[in-house]
């Protein structure tokens, strides 16, 4: 049994600010720091931190550094988590992906620049995927598997395409972020749908009529709750496996989460945890998502995964930076 985390490694740079710098405009931060980042190293790091102490499935990263500082660190700190790092190449020549952000103090509330660096060596053929993941991997024709998805890296959809034809014990999480369309028919191939409120909103612009996104918007500046659990069911309907669970999240930071699933009829709400203070966002998403995938993962009820997965990003909110920020199960598991 194993997760598998296909995508980004960045290390991130973060200043922090009391606002942001309009154009052409200086400003004196407040501080300055380091941390391990990019989106599938973040995910892979909330698995191994969220899953049950007594759980004995593998959790496995794959991607590529630059054979730098950086690039080292990061393989330091997933080995520290006991993630398996033997599917991270290190790039002879690419550097690490590095990822510029900005946290605004008042709020909470980060902008981030990415430079992909050797990320967008992270593209393999056939031969190469029948090495990570090999047959003989744990059982691999008799265990149930995960594979997890981000958009930093060149082309998700190919390797989910070659799992969907070769693996077919593994489900498919996707997490497209940041969001850039996919071929329609490549929505079939997803099992679990996680995103926020911004990319809920590009996938239907991607995938339907404008008049038909227009009246959907009409309807969220009406009832933004009721708007969104449309555009929840769209999801379902268009950009899952219909012969899988049909999961589709939402993320609403402050506002909540909205999620679907076959099992349910009617979408359903899980308010936020409140009366927190925020002090960095940067990591909340992937932690949700490494959250739920845990206890999804250990076939705990999805309303009561949702309810997880809230708590855990709660935490990681009140802290600085991404990866160093999420909590463990235990962590967790105090919050009543």
């Amino acid at each position: 049994m194993s997760i598998s985390i296909v995508g980004s490694l960045n290390y991130d740079l973060v200043t922090y600010a009391d606002s942001i710098p309009a154009p052409g405009e200086t400003i004196r931060a407040n501080s300055f720091q380091t941390h391990t980042g990019g989106k599938g190293l973040n995910q892979a790091i909330a698995i191994a931190k969220l899953k049950r102490p007594d759980s004995f499935y593998d959790v496995r990263m794959i991607g590529t550094v630059g054979k730098d500082s950086f690039g080292f660190e990061l393989i330091h700190i997933l080995q520290e988590h006991h993630v398996d790092v033997s599917q991270v190449v290190i790039h002879p020549t690419e550097k690490t992906g590095v990822a510029i952000i900005l946290v605004e103090k008042k709020t909470g509330q980060n902008r981030i620049l990415i430079t992909a660096g050797a990320n967008g060596e992270s593209v393999y053929n056939d031969d190469q995927l029948e090495a990570i993941f090999p047959k003989t991997l744990k059982n691999n024709n008799e265990d149930r598997h995960m594979a997890v998805f981000q958009q930093e890296i060149p082309d998700p959809c190919s390797i989910m395409k070659w799992l969907k034809r070769e693996r077919k014990n593994y489900d498919i999480v996707f997490n497209p972020s940041p969001f850039k369309s996919i071929e329609i028919d490549n929505w079939n191939l997803i099992d679990i749908l996680i995103v926020n409120e911004v990319e809920s909103l590009q996938i239907i612009e991607s995938v339907l009529e404008n008049n038909i996104v227009a009246e959907i918007k009409k309807e969220i500046r009406a009832n933004f709750m009721k708007g969104y659990e449309e555009i929840c069911k769209v999801l379902q309907k268009k950009c899952v496996n219909p012969k899988g669970p049909g999961i589709v999240i939402i993320t609403l930071g402050a506002k909540g989460v909205l999620f679907l699933s076959k099992e349910q009829r009617e979408v359903k709400f899980r308010e936020p945890v409140k009366n927190i203070k925020v002090i960095d966002t940067t990591g909340a998403g992937d932690t949700f998502l490494g959250a739920f995938i845990t206890q999804y993962y250990q076939g705990i009820d999805i309303t009561k995964a949702i309810e997880f997965s809230t708590k855990a990003s709660s935490l990681t909110i009140q802290n600085p930076g991404a990866s160093e920020s999420i909590a463990t199960y235990n962590e967790v598991i105090q919050i009543s």
